[in-house]
């Protein structure tokens, strides 16, 4: 069976890469689901601001594992390029609040036909005005779950690490309800 590829963005990657280990390429469930970072994260995670709030993105375990991103041909790199050019006027001119690799992971998601897990609401809403599939961190939490990929302990732990550290996700506790109270 073909892989059923999910994007990935900078916050829910720097929210889950320590607690799911690896969280990327590694493929869960019955439809092989398996989350990809796009190459431009690891640029933006160079920033001395990111690297000194999250020094354990530079350990080698994790530099090796958002070296997988997804293949793409030739006339898909050009989409995407083309894809972005469009997206990032509409941000400058309709919508100031996606970053350009927020554009980029919406033109990615758009080419390749694949969801993007943000919490960023900026970012959400952008994908909304172009019909691009998105999900928040919890909802890919309990796809895990449905999956048996985690456990509810697991995730009960990193959504009360979350709290903790004053780091909640948007909507945190309406989707938990939603999601995990049934």
């Amino acid at each position: 069976m073909a892989q059923s590829k999910i994007l990935i963005d900078t916050n829910a990657y720097l929210r889950l890469a320590q607690t799911v280990r690896p969280l990327l390429f590694v493929p869960f469930g019955d439809n092989e689901y398996c989350l990809y970072i796009i190459p431009e994260l690891n640029e933006e995670l160079k920033s001395r601001r990111l690297t000194t709030k999250f020094p354990w993105i530079d350990e080698k375990e994790y530099l090796q594992n958002r070296q997988h991103t997804p293949s793409l041909s030739k006339k898909q790199r050009n989409s995407i390029k083309q894809t972005f050019e469009y997206l990032w006027g509409y941000v400058q001119t309709e919508l100031p609040g996606p970053s350009k690799v927020d554009a980029l992971y919406i033109a990615y998601a758009l080419e390749l036909s694949v969801p993007v897990i943000t919490d960023d609401q900026d970012m959400t809403e952008l994908a909304h005005a172009f019909d691009a599939q998105v999900m928040p961190t919890l909802e890919l939490l309990k796809l895990m779950l449905d999956c048996g990929y985690l456990d509810k302990k697991t995730i009960d732990g990193i959504v009360d690490y979350w709290r903790y550290i004053c780091d909640r996700p948007a909507n945190l506790e309406q989707d938990y309800i939603r999601l995990f109270s049934k």
